[in-house]
């Protein structure tokens, strides 16, 4: 058993325990390849759940098992960490890399946390309840910068999500096309990131490189960004199109 399956496994748990206790059941945070796992399994479509992962453009999500109608939606166990330099005028310029390599260091689980959303020389760790306020007073420094940490609300104005227009010419909506346009590889190169399951159309893994995208839906490809695909906006005489998408930023 591989660790997808093994994780799938504990999800299915999750949701049985859910239907059976009338109860809310909440799992740590997986990835896009543990969501998708979950999302094509057979049994998993027999019970009700959400995934959230405590913004609108979350990658990382937790499992949410239960059924509105009769346990109510209670709010997700999901806070927020706000972290910021004690100097402005000697922070170094941070990456993702270093704020999840400093948690790393400090040897708390990387299911405890979510999403890391940097902006400028701010960041925010979204990360389960239970583990808040821990974060919040074990983190004291990232890389040589002093930085203060505090829990905070999950509505922050700064961390929602930026966009950047993008216009792409495609021979057609296939996934393998507008794949190999937004990443600037040659359709051949493009090709092997869906054997590489590093593809994904609204949180799922995709393989097969001629499904469609339709308006709306969130194309991600992993070491390349992700974008919300806005759909055509017109074919030109040789029978091209011009398609925009949104890119995050």
């Amino acid at each position: 058993m591989n660790e997808n399956e093994a994780t799938l496994r504990h999800l299915l748990d999750l949701c049985r325990r859910s239907e059976r206790t009338g109860s809310w059941q909440y799992s740590g945070f997986l990835t896009p390849a543990e969501q998708d796992e979950l999302l094509r399994s057979p049994e998993a479509a027999r019970y009700s759940f959400v995934l959230t992962g405590g913004h609108e453009a979350a990658e990382r999500k937790i499992l949410a098992a239960g059924d509105e109608r009769e346990a109510g939606q209670p709010l997700p166990p999901i806070s927020v960490v706000a972290v910021t330099p004690k100097s402005m005028k000697y922070a170094e310029e941070l990456s993702h890399r270093d704020y999840l390599g400093a948690i790393m260091n400090l040897g708390i689980d990387r299911s405890l946390t979510g999403d890391i959303l940097v902006k400028g020389k701010r960041a925010w760790f979204f990360c389960l309840s239970s583990a808040a306020e821990m974060l919040a007073s074990s983190l004291t420094q990232v890389r040589k910068t002093a930085v203060n940490a505090e829990v905070c609300g999950t509505d922050i104005p700064e961390v929602q999500p930026e966009y950047a227009p993008l216009r792409l010419n495609v021979i057609s909506e296939r996934l393998d096309a507008i794949t190999a346009a937004f990443t600037g590889l040659s359709r051949g190169q493009a090709e092997k990131l869906f054997g590489a399951e590093k593809v994904f159309v609204n949180g799922r893994v995709i393989t097969d490189k001629s499904t469609r995208l339709k308006e709306g839906d969130i194309l991600s490809v992993r070491g390349f960004g992700k974008a919300v695909y806005d759909g055509i906006e017109y074919e030109t005489k040789k029978s091209r199109l011009w398609v925009s998408l949104r890119k995050y930023v």
